[in-house]
């Protein structure tokens, strides 16, 4: 059946049930009025189980608990009905006072689960509204319907009977009350649960009214709890009722003036009002009067101070919005127009060096009118990202307008800054390029002259080819060599080999190649190279000479970084056959790889090369990035290796990674092997290859002889 059908059939079962409640107002002075009665609450507690029964398993606890608080209200009427109607006994307080008071907590915990469905740990400004007004009926309740009722000349237990309805009326209320500020509006299932627990609270509150005034019981009270019946019946059964329980989607703080202005108004006029219509002093009520009013104010206050806060933090946002771009995040013009000249007093003062750059996409519209837009879009924030990255705590960027950028460099040398700025230009993404112009402040010039110097550098970048640096002197822009097209210990590289052995049998079948400085720790100089932005001339031209010094027998195992993978520098270094040649690539490295990391290895792939993981195990593990890449070899850190013949952990781990190897046909290769007993371990773990000191040490390749003639 179609959703117009569903639709169909919910009213024709909604409008049969009011046809029932019609006929018990026409006949509810009869017996046949009772029969009725009881007809049309059977009715709606069916439809409330059946409702219920259709719901999803996440969803249906709610309607369980609304069912069953429909159940235990129909037992209590019909114990009442044979209590009254068949045994001719007084029917209150009797057994029938049972199920309806339980009903109420039912009823209540319902909602509950609704409420925390809907809007879990989002909810202190509603709850807050919600006991507010709670408070105010419990005051009211109390003074006018409790308290009369618990000091009745009656029995103790007809007292206490008779408090206990208004307390579980104001229970359901106030979980009422927060049902209302759960953001769903426009739900019919939602409007008829609240009408049907609202009628059934109206009801009660007229049959409080005539006990306390002695009056009659007039029979429309029933119709009223009989089109609770029938409400809370439909709710579940329509379609909107699956909505109900779905997280509610984050909604903006609406701090309404006049919602505020009622709630204080509330709170300050509640006391008064309730004293003075209580008119009078016996019994305490001058204490639940003062107790109630304390604790509203309470509320208020709390209340009014979120708003105070949230006004605050709307503030603070508004005002970082006004400062950044709404694209990529960073700072927009007008903060670099402030940053600039505080930047310029700061360098005035302490008498530091500030340089000025001007960084532009080359050929963007192009790339836009080619890709599209969105894919523009991704090109800025993922470059910009990048950007600001290498500048976290060096300098500042920002967005000067359409595909133009800004950075502010202070404290470094002109050299420093050059380095520091080509290394944002091989970081722009997607194959893309961008020029750059610099000026450094000569300390005297105003902002905008620095800028204006800046840009003429700028052009004069692009004039002479684009994706390079431009310097402006102060006399004229000149195109500077690149800061990265050479490394101040370039010349004192040397490589040495290792080799990697197969470990039941002793024999190499290939070489790891590794960079040697002397009197430097080669680690500590490719960080150095990183930081500085250098390490993709470093990388490339290590891999160069590797390959030149390589004999070309068995395999040769190469370093390099995913963003050197990126450079045209590698790119000139590498063969264009990479057969033998094994690219690695180390794990912590993968943390921030992209698609463009990804391109680049099949491509290297497709020449021949395989890849290795290195550093395996090394603390950085992340199992989805490495089966992203399908690397060919997987090398254990060193740290998994060294002492494993003693320690059943370490050789747990090396068999998960051995099984992991087979699982995807990659080969395990186990670094830093330095005694027999490491060697055996592996052996039996079923490692195949392995290198460290006890297989061979890092050494140069022997020179092969000249032949003789």
């Amino acid at each position: 059946m179609g959703a117009g059908g569903r639709i169909r059939t919910e009213h024709v079962v909604l409008g049969a049930g009011l046809m029932l409640v019609a006929a018990f107002v026409v006949l509810h002075d009869s017996h046949a009025g009772t029969a009725v009665y009881l007809a049309c609450g059977a009715y709606g507690t069916l439809l409330s189980f059946f409702g219920a029964a259709r719901m999803a398993p996440a969803r249906r606890r709610i309607w369980w608990a609304i069912a069953l608080s429909q159940a235990l209200f129909l037992l209590g009427d019909a114990t009442w009905t044979v209590l009254a109607d068949v045994l001719h006994v007084e029917p209150f307080p009797s057994v029938a006072d049972v199920w309806y008071l339980v009903q109420y907590p039912v009823l209540a915990l319902g909602m509950v689960w609704l409420v925390r469905g809907r809007q879990r740990g989002r909810d202190r400004a509603a709850f807050l509204d919600a006991a507010i007004l709670t408070t105010g009926f419990t005051v009211t309740a109390t003074v006018f319907f409790i308290v009369p009722a618990a000091t009745s000349d009656v029995s103790l237990l007809s007292r206490m009977v008779a408090a206990a309805y208004p307390a579980c009326d104001l229970l359901v209320l106030a979980v009422l009350l927060r049902v209302l500020t759960t953001g769903i509006l426009r739900n019919a299932s939602l409007w008829a649960l609240i009408i049907g627990v609202g009628t059934l609270l109206a009801a009660d509150l007229h049959y409080a009214v005539t006990v306390v005034l002695g009056t009659g019981y007039p029979g429309w009270i029933d119709a009223g709890y009989l089109v609770s019946y029938v409400l809370l019946g439909f709710a579940p059964l329509h379609h909107s009722a699956g909505l109900l329980s779905e997280p509610a989607p984050e909604r903006p703080t609406n701090v309404n003036g006049m919602r505020a202005t009622v709630l204080v108004a509330a709170a300050l006029i509640l006391a008064p009002l309730t004293r003075e219509l209580a008119d009078q002093d016996d019994g305490g009520l001058w204490l639940v009067v003062m107790i109630g009013g304390g604790t509203a104010a309470v509320l208020v206050v709390l209340r009014l101070g979120d708003i105070i806060r949230d006004l605050q933090a709307t503030a603070v946002q508004l005002a970082a919005l006004a400062r950044r771009d709404e694209l990529t995040g960073i700072a927009n013009r007008r903060t670099w127009d402030h940053e600039l000249s505080r930047a310029c007093a700061v360098a005035c003062a302490l008498g530091t060096p500030l340089t000025v750059a001007m960084l532009d996409l080359d050929h963007f519209k192009a790339f836009n009118d080619t890709y599209g837009h969105l894919k523009g879009d991704l090109v800025l924030k993922e470059t910009t990202a990048a950007w600001s990255s290498v500048l976290d705590g060096r300098g500042m960027l920002a967005r000067y307008g359409g595909e133009e950028f800004t950075a502010l460099v202070p404290a470094l040398a002109a050299e420093e800054a050059v380095t520091l700025l080509d290394r944002l230009r091989r970081l722009v993404t997607h194959r893309q390029t961008c020029s750059i112009g610099i000026a450094t402040w000569d300390g005297v010039e105003n902002p905008a002259d620095l800028v204006a110097r800046a840009d003429r550098a700028l052009y004069a970048a692009k004039a002479a080819g684009r994706d390079r640096i431009a310097v402006d002197d102060g006399r004229r822009a000149q195109v500077v060599a690149n800061a990265a097209t050479a490394h101040p210990l370039m010349a004192s590289m040397s490589t040495v080999y290792q080799p990697i052995v197969e470990l039941r049998s002793g024999r190499v079948i290939g070489r790891e190649a590794l960079s040697r400085f002397p009197g430097q720790d080669p680690r500590a100089v490719f960080d150095r190279a990183a930081r500085d932005g250098t390490s993709a001339v470093l990388e490339s031209e290590a891999v160069r000479r590797a390959i030149a010094g390589w004999d070309g027998g068995g395999l040769l195992s190469v370093n390099t970084s995913p963003d050197t993978l990126l450079t045209a520098e590698l790119g000139e270094a590498l063969p264009i056959d990479l057969t033998g040649i094994v690219l690695e690539i180390t794990e912590s490295d993968l943390m921030d790889y992209t698609s463009e990391v990804m391109l680049a290895i099949s491509g290297m792939r497709a020449r021949g090369a395989m890849i290795a993981i290195d550093d395996f195990g090394a603390g950085f593990s992340n199992f989805q990035r490495v089966v992203a890449i399908r690397p060919d070899i997987v090398k254990l850190d060193r740290s998994l290796v060294q002492g494993i013949d003693v320690d059943p952990m370490l050789q747990a781990a090396v068999g998960a990674a051995r099984v992991f190897a087979e699982q995807t046909g990659a080969t395990v290769v186990a670094e830093g092997i330095e005694t027999p007993a490491e060697r055996e371990c592996l052996t039996h773990l079923g490692v195949t290859l392995g290198q460290g000191y006890l297989l061979g040490r890092p050494a140069p390749l022997p020179v092969a002889a000249p032949a003789s003639r």
